[in-house]
Order: C-alpha cells, then sequence, then structure tokens
C-alpha cells in the first residue's frame, strides 16, 4: 500500500485568523444587536422550560417555541434583507 502524504502543519499564524467566504457580502457578517439579543433570551427560555421537566408548563413552552422561532426567523429575514441568499 502507497502511504498518504501527512499535509503540512499549519502555521500558528494561520489558524487563528477567521475564514470568511468571499461569496458573503459584509453586511452579512454582523448581526443586527436587537434580533441577536431577542434570538439569544429567545433561546435560553427556551432552554430553561425544556430542561424543567418537575414543572412543564405545555403553554409557556410553546409560547417559547414560538417566539424563539419568530426571533430567528427576524434574524433570518435581516440577513435576507442585506443581500445574502
Amino acid at each position: 500500500m502507497d502511504a498518504i502524504p501527512c499535509r503540512p502543519s499549519l502555521s500558528s499564524e494561520l489558524i487563528d485568523q477567521p475564514l470568511i467566504d468571499p461569496e458573503v457580502p459584509d453586511a452579512c457578517l454582523v448581526f443586527d444587536t436587537v434580533l441577536a439579543r431577542r434570538l439569544a433570551d429567545a433561546k435560553t427560555r427556551l432552554d430553561r422550560l425544556e430542561r424543567d421537566t418537575d414543572s412543564r408548563d405545555i403553554s409557556a413552552l410553546a409560547t417559547a417555541r414560538i417566539e424563539f422561532a419568530q426571533a430567528a426567523r427576524a434574524v433570518a429575514d435581516d440577513l435576507l434583507g442585506r443581500g445574502l441568499g
């Protein structure tokens, strides 16, 4: 069998550099902070309610799932409005 040559190790200077897709417009690389906070808050609330199996409030859980979906959609709509997609 032939040995597969190992790729040369990357320089440490290259490892810490973020990779940016050249097809993504610069405007899409930054989140709207209000939308990002809304999405993070919705995810935090949803996670907390899903973990709390002792006093599961089905109505609150359904509401949290809807808010998370709406927040994610708002972020996606914002990105599409900026030219991604």
